[in-house]
This record gives C-alpha cells, structure tokens and sequence, in this order.
C-alpha cells in the first residue's frame, strides 16, 4: 500500500544594528584601519553600560574587535527575541509540531523527484528514507488521535452548529474519522509487527482508513459550501440592518472577511487533500509522487500559516 501519509492532519535572521548612524562596508573597512588610538576614542564615546565594570568591558572585547559592533551583538543578545519565542510557541503546539513534520514530509519528495532527475541515485535515496521515516513517524503520533476526536464530538454536539445541515454533516464527518484512526492504528501496528495481524488485515485496513478519511474529505465540500451560505448571509444582514452605526458595522463586517478568509484557506486545504485521499484509497493508483508532493506540501503551508497565526 501507498503511504497513509496525509495530514489528519527565519530562516537564520541577520541583524545589523547601527550606533550613532549608518555604517556602510567601506567605511567599516576604513575603521579597522585606522591607528589604535582613534578606535580606542571612539570606543570612549560610546555609550557602555552604566556600571563600567572592567569584567564588562573585558567581555565585549571578547565578542569582536570592533566595539562598536561587539557593544551592538551582546545587546541583541541580551534583549527580547520575539520571532524566536514565537517559534517555540508553534513547535510546542501539537498542531504546529505535526506540521512542521508535514511540511518536512511532503517538500522531500519534491526533493526526491528533483535529484533523480539530475541521475543523482543516491541523494535520491537518502531524502527518500527521511520521507519514509517522517511519514511513519507522523502517523504513530496519532495513535492518541482518537482522544482529541472525543473530546470534538462532545464540544459538536454541546455547542450545536448553526444550521441543521452543517450539524448533520458534522456528526456524520466525525463518524467516518472514528472508523478511521482504529483503521490506521491496526494498519500502523500490523506493518511494525507490534500486533500480530496478517498481511491482509494490514494492507485492507491501511486502504480503508484512507477511505473513510476520502469520504470526510468530500463531505467537508458540502461543509464549506453551507459555510459559505451562511458567511454571505451575515454579510447580507449587515447591509440591511437597520439602526447600526458605522462603528459596528464596520467590525461586523471585519468579522465577515476575516471568516472569508479562513474559508478560502480551507478550501484550499481541503482542495488539496482530496486526490491525495483518492490516490491512497484506489489500489495500483498511478499518481506521481512528486504530485502527492506538491499538494501536500501546500495543503502543510496553508496550515503552518494557520498555526502560526494562532500561537502569535
């Protein structure tokens, strides 16, 4: 069987701070040319910090010659690092550490294509092996997958959808995910050995966990189209409301476009998934792998923008 590999899914910054103006290269050049007495003055003129403790100025030295630059890196260092907390904050998630994994997942096997084409075998075959392992290691994380999926259809049914469609579409979406994570356990475990089950037990119930994650994908279609209904519905109201001063109709319709938003974006996902699942669930599928790459990878970017924006 295909991999059962889908999502149920700074670069290094370079800061240059500036003293007391710009600094371009050439006259960086020209600094450290100069004799050392008028980089020892010009070390004098800048601002150190305030307990002037010899320890302190022996551990700016340390960082680079010029002490300028070397006063400008310990500051950086020493201060708040928000895009880095921010980081941490998306790989601690369980969502943001799943995608990452996925976008790492997908992305090599757009590498694998790429090096194979250039006849480069054996870099071909090593990125492959970290895809396999990336992908294996995704789905054993979701092995737990069924406790979060209670505790969803609980909140569903506790906090009703609003529609009667969208309420039924729901219930029967998260049905088919209840057959499918025993499914894909049974598979995962058979495949490892770690549960005595045949090969055939193995390879129907890796297929059939793909398909019933296939039928929620087509279901969350019909889910997205009652969605959108219902967003131009609320649009609709806004601008027929009466007695509503431009204040709150102006942030009523902030809400409305940041809900349309959202809908694109999963729409895009759920675009993206859908012959992935097909391709998982038909046996001798003939779908390129470097496609299976492509749609996940953007089905994984479209959720790491998701994440990210929800652990800012």
């Amino acid at each position: 069987m295909n991999d059962n590999n889908g999502a149920m899914d700074d670069s290094l910054i370079s800061s240059v701070v500036l003293v007391n103006g710009d600094v371009s290269p050439a006259s960086e050049t020209a600094q450290d040319e100069r004799p050392s007495s008028i980089i020892s003055a010009a070390a004098a003129q800048t601002e150190l910090p305030s307990s002037g403790d010899a320890k302190e100025h022996k551990s700016v030295s340390k960082l680079g010659g010029n002490p300028i630059v070397a006063l400008a890196l310990r500051r950086m260092l020493k201060g708040p690092a928000p895009t880095l907390d921010h980081i941490i904050r998306f790989l601690s998630s369980g969502s943001g550490h799943d995608k990452f994994w996925m976008v790492t997942q997908y992305f090599t096997k757009i590498v694998v294509w790429l090096f194979a084409k250039k006849g480069q075998k054996s870099a071909s075959e090593r990125v492959r092996a970290l895809s396999n392992l990336v992908a294996d290691y995704r789905i054993m994380i979701r092995l737990t997958g069924l406790v979060p999926m209670a505790q969803y259809v609980r909140y569903a049914e506790q906090f009703p959808a609003p529609s009667q469609l969208l309420q039924w579409l729901d219930r029967t979406m998260n049905l088919s995910l209840c057959v499918y994570y025993p499914l894909e356990h049974i598979y995962w475990l058979g495949a490892h050995q770690v549960l005595p089950f045949s090969d055939k037990v193995v390879d129907l119930s890796g297929y059939w966990s793909c398909r019933f994650w296939a039928a929620w994908v087509a279901l969350q279609f019909v889910h997205l189209g009652e969605e959108y209904r219902l967003i131009k519905g609320r649009k609709q109201k806004i601008y027929t409301q009466d007695k509503m001063d431009a204040a709150k109709m102006q942030e009523e319709l902030d809400s409305v476009d940041a809900a349309t938003k959202s809908w694109r974006i999963q729409l895009l996902i759920n675009a993206c998934y859908f012959p992935l699942t097909l391709h998982w669930s038909i046996r001798g599928s003939t779908f390129p792998d470097v496609a299976v790459g492509a749609f996940g990878t953007v089905a994984a970017l479209a959720q790491v923008y998701n994440v990210w924006k929800a652990t800012a």
